[in-house]
């Protein structure tokens, strides 16, 4: 990405986590960059299409590869599941570290509900990002049915289900400040919790 842009993006993003989008103004975006408004300009044209390029940059961030999980069961699916959210939580916290490497502690899914919240199209894409994880989540859930590793009355889509909401419930613990562990260990401790009550 170009310096410049990146930079542009990084100034904005700190100041959408620092208030909120209808609170920040252009010109005061334009005067955080230290930019001129024609440098400015050229890369972002207005708020609206700021804010949007840098949620989509979030949302590409949550989109999990999951056919790249090269795994035969539930247990090391689900770690690299939570190995991938983690990393993309490393990527979101190194946006806006200081120059010193020192990480602030911003609510980055706030952001994310109010864009889906102001903008109907994120709404769309979330809905989409959701179908395409349980999915994902379902053909794992019945393979390991199948291979005998786990055993449970409920369904595969309700399984499935547990464990993303279970990473929905992580998300909202972190936007309510609750720091006391790492992000990673509090996500592991409730995909463990559910593996451990469901396996054979």
């Amino acid at each position: 990405m170009n310096e410049t842009k990146e930079h542009i993006l990084k100034t904005s993003l700190i100041l959408f986590l620092q208030k909120s989008y209808r609170d920040v103004t252009m010109k005061e975006i334009v005067q955080k960059t230290e930019l001129s408004k024609g440098a400015f300009y050229h890369y972002f044209s207005s708020k609206e299409e700021l804010f949007k390029e840098i949620v989509g940059m979030f949302m590409s961030m949550g989109e999990v590869p999951y056919s790249s999980f090269e795994v035969s069961s539930l247990k090391d699916f689900y770690s690299k599941y939570v190995d991938y959210i983690d990393n993309s939580m490393q990527q979101m916290s190194n946006l806006v570290d200081d120059e010193k490497g020192e990480s602030s502690n911003f609510n980055f899914f706030l952001i994310l509900f109010e864009a889906v919240n102001r903008f109907p199209e994120f709404l769309e894409l979330e809905l989409e990002m959701h179908k395409h994880d349980l999915d994902a989540w379902k053909s794992m859930i019945a393979l390991a049915r199948k291979n005998k590793e786990i055993k449970s009355s409920s369904s595969d889509e309700d399984l499935a289900h547990l464990f993303l909401y279970s990473t929905d419930g992580v998300f909202i613990r972190f936007i309510n400040n609750d720091n006391t562990k790492p992000y990673k260990e509090y996500l592991q401790n409730a995909f463990d919790t559910i593996y451990t009550n469901i396996k054979v």
